[in-house]
């Protein structure tokens, strides 16, 4: 397709395409995606619209991370940033303590993966995501808690080649939930574990 065959969609366009709900549990990603201490509720807002767009099984919000309701602020923040009613459908969760949700999981046959930076990562396109994943992300500066880091079955990093050390959360979602997204409609994701 060339450029003169491009035909921009107006927000109305947009709007009036918006799946049903039906159509939206039909194509529902199986990933769940879990955000470790995550301080800033704006990331948490970019989250919601990042795991609405791609359409998640859930979002997990974890420890201190700000979510819906806990204060007015963290309220307004979030939702400023995770526009469109991703927070109206978006099946979400607060766990204060995340290990007993993410060893029912993993008991459940669900595949837990941790994004981080270190030795003895995985490369984000060779990582082994499962059919079922629950993607981790932790605090912005001091990562994924160790306890939570124990239960991942793969610890996958993402390349970071300029002088600024890591990527916003939200930045380094989503380029593994569209890893994801692609993997499942080439009917490869869980394919390699």
């Amino acid at each position: 397709m060339s450029a003169s065959d491009f035909h921009r969609h107006s927000t109305e366009d947009l709007v009036a395409s918006r799946p049903s709900a039906e159509a939206r549990a039909a194509t529902r990603l199986p990933v769940i995606v879990m955000l470790d201490n995550v301080r800033s509720a704006t990331n948490v807002g970019l989250m919601f619209r990042l795991c609405d767009c791609l359409n998640v099984e859930s979002l997990w919000l974890t420890g201190y991370t700000a979510y819906p309701g806990v204060s007015e602020h963290a309220t307004n923040r979030i939702r400023k940033t995770g526009v469109g009613g991703s927070l109206d459908v978006l099946p979400w969760a607060h766990h204060e303590d995340p290990l007993p949700a993410l060893e029912a999981h993993k008991a459940a046959g669900w595949r837990v993966v941790a994004l981080e930076q270190g030795e003895g990562t995985v490369s984000w396109r060779e990582a082994q995501y499962g059919a079922r994943t629950i993607l981790v992300f932790g605090h912005e500066r001091e990562g994924v808690r160790e306890e939570v880091l124990a239960l991942a079955d793969e610890v996958v990093e993402l390349p970071v080649r300029g002088i600024t050390n890591s990527l916003n959360v939200a930045t380094c979602a989503s380029a593994v939930l569209y890893e994801l997204l692609g993997r499942s409609l080439e009917g490869r994701l869980g394919a390699e574990v």
